[in-house]
């Protein structure tokens, strides 16, 4: 379509680059849909938000691309998971925008991660660990309770970028905080019953929240994070396990579920593909509905396989 009118033209240029607080709304950029969810709920009609990773995407191994750096660039505010989730990528991203308020230190950047008390932290890092992150599991989103403080720090930042309404913001965090103490708790009691059952993971993504539920982690299908299994280790896992030991055997969508159809039919107990995000699985479209959603599968799980 031909424009009769430059200034006009020139005006929808200027609108496009312009931050989009200036339109009405902050523009908001996350690294993950969790971040992306918690965002929204924080920061309800006041935010427009985009997450760089699709909900099947493992946050771990995107790579950097020109259309990142220009989302980041006239974002208002950029969040990031922390925790070196993001480590092969963000930081190529970051140095690439010339959007100063939003690298960090600047006032539109938040660590998501900042007060998390990490599980897992490695007491030193060497090359034969495999794919371990240094500062410790990363996936701290996945349990309601623990994602508050990523939501604190989410409401700090927005605060600092749109201080005319703070209030709105701290309502809704402390509204966050209260439904997600009620959730958690009302499972925690559900699951009382199961306390203690031994679990074998593919990757630890779901540790926090298995953890929360006082389920136990007692194997994983990765020899070292990160690493594929061989047929040799395989064999080994199956050989170490049975249905008195193990109640089911969990994993992520984005593994070969071949692997982990093995393993579950060699040990004799079901296999559970879980939701690794928001937006991951029908129904999980929020923080809230993730956890939920997760501990559902879970205890029907529990519920339906016989117990040792």
């Amino acid at each position: 379509m031909k424009h009769k009118n430059p200034w006009l033209l020139s005006l929808y240029v200027v609108a496009a680059l312009l931050p989009f607080s200036a339109l009405g709304r902050l523009r908001v950029t996350t690294t993950t849909t969790d971040l992306a969810a918690l965002v929204e709920t924080i920061g309800g009609d006041r935010v427009e938000v985009f997450s760089l990773s699709r909900p099947l995407q493992d946050a771990h191994y995107l790579d950097a691309t020109p259309g990142m750096v220009v989302r980041i660039g006239r974002s208002d505010l950029f969040v990031e998971n922390g925790l070196d989730l993001e480590l092969g990528w963000v930081p190529e991203v970051i140095r690439e925008t010339r959007n100063r308020r939003v690298r960090p230190g600047g006032i539109g950047h938040v660590d998501a991660s900042l007060g998390i008390q990490a599980i897992q932290v490695p007491d030193r890092i060497h090359r034969d660990m495999g794919d371990v992150h240094p500062s410790g599991n990363p996936h701290y989103t996945l349990d309601p309770v623990l994602a508050q403080q990523a939501a604190r720090n989410i409401a700090d930042g927005l605060i600092r970028v749109d201080p005319g309404h703070v209030e709105t913001y701290e309502a809704n965090l402390e509204a966050f905080i209260e439904r997600s103490n009620e959730v958690v708790s009302s499972w925690q009691a559900r699951f009382e019953p199961h306390a203690g059952a031994r679990l074998v993971i593919y990757h630890k993504h779901f540790d926090y929240m298995l953890e929360s539920l006082g389920l136990v982690v007692v194997d994983s299908i990765e020899p070292l994070p990160g690493l594929a299994p061989s047929p040799r280790h395989v064999a080994q896992l199956i050989s170490q396990h049975s249905p008195d030991t193990v109640r089911m055997v969990i994993m992520e969508p984005w593994h070969d579920q071949r692997v982990g159809r093995q393993v579950a039919d060699g040990i004799g107990v079901p296999l559970l593909i879980l939701c690794p995000t928001v937006g991951s699985c029908e129904g999980a479209d929020n923080i809230i509905s993730l956890f939920e959603t997760n501990a559902r599968k879970i205890l029907e799980a529990l519920e339906s396989s016989p117990r040792p």
